[in-house]
């Protein structure tokens, strides 16, 4: 398969591809689409299915990821802030073990294609679809018109089967990507890690900032974190990940009221630990919430409370087990 496009999305450049740019296959598969954004317990639900059915079939596994949401092309005001960059999202999908990954590009066409032409040209043309497994809120086409039912029927006129995948439950709803946001939101991070099936992480490139925190004895890396879910202005114990390298710290996400900052910044400061990372891929996992951000009378005065909170980090973080 030739690389069309390729995408920086925060740390790595992952392919992205136009449907043109898809080689046939040289085999039959079983075949998933969507976007997994977040890749939850219940889109792992449905990586499982198709796992398992391609190995009692012998045939060939197939995840095609749409990129970027569907709502970022057709109405961007809507679309929700991301949960997992595109680079850690292929990053944690090569962990399942799926024979093929594919990033589609969701673009004019693809947005274009009815439900049936979706079926004739993605998944059998392209992708030689004996078997498609979906969630059971499955929806793709344009107008999104196409759902599992919808499969179900197509599969009555076309040559290939289908398993639609209930939902997953935990306290009696569905696990979907709306409510590991709205955990987010509310700074619940044991609830969407619960979502989730692993600890919540935020993925950006280390940038210049005013170098305060380096004046005041802290120095700290400011991370860009583009169109990500981010949990509640406050200092979190955290860990990060570095390259090949674990770093324990804390992480500040606010506009800084003590010096009457406007724009909110995320700025980690990692123990033992004063190099130059400008430009460095780094991905933050939130621990716990150590408080809310305030403003102090003065910058003595914070120094102190920073202080107290590294101590509290350094406590909850000895606590914790590691990543």
């Amino acid at each position: 398969m030739e690389n069309a496009c390729s995408r920086s999305d925060l740390q790595v450049a992952t392919p992205i591809y136009s449907l043109d740019d898809i080689v046939e296959f040289g085999r039959e598969t079983v075949v998933t689409f969507g976007v997994f954004d977040g890749i939850h317990i219940g889109h792992q639900a449905v990586i499982d299915t198709l796992l398992k059915r391609a190995a009692q079939d012998e045939l060939m596994s197939i995840l095609v990821g749409f990129y970027p949401h569907p709502l970022a092309f057709l109405a961007p005001e809507r679309c929700p802030p991301v949960l997992t960059p595109l680079s850690k999202r292929v990053e944690i999908l090569q962990q399942f073990s799926i024979d093929e990954i594919i990033m589609l590009s969701f673009d004019a066409q693809i947005a274009s294609m009815s439900p049936e032409f979706f079926v004739e040209r993605v998944l059998l043309e392209k992708c030689r679809a004996r078997h498609v497994v979906v969630g059971y809120a499955c929806q793709f086409g344009k107008d999104r018109a196409g759902n599992a039912e919808r499969l179900k029927v197509l599969s009555q006129k076309y040559p290939f089967d289908v398993s639609i995948v209930p939902p997953t439950e935990i306290n009696g709803a569905p696990v979907h990507s709306t409510r590991i946001r709205e955990a987010l939101a509310r700074g619940d991070l044991k609830w969407s890690e619960e979502l989730l099936g692993r600890p919540y992480s935020l993925v950006g490139n280390v940038v210049h900032g005013d170098g305060r925190g380096r004046k005041i004895g802290f120095p700290t890396a400011n991370i860009d974190l583009q169109n990500q879910v981010c949990p509640p202005n406050g200092v979190y114990a955290i860990r990060a990940r570095l390259e090949e390298r674990l770093l324990d710290g804390v992480l500040n996400i606010g506009m800084r009221p003590t010096f009457n900052g406007e724009d909110v910044q995320v700025e980690g400061h990692f123990f033992d630990f004063d190099e130059i990372i400008y430009g460095e891929p780094i991905e933050i996992f939130f621990v716990e919430k150590i408080r809310s951000e305030r403003k102090f009378p003065s910058p003595e005065i914070l120094i102190q409370q920073i202080q107290r909170d590294i101590a509290s980090a350094v406590d909850i973080l000895a606590a914790s087990p590691s990543l």
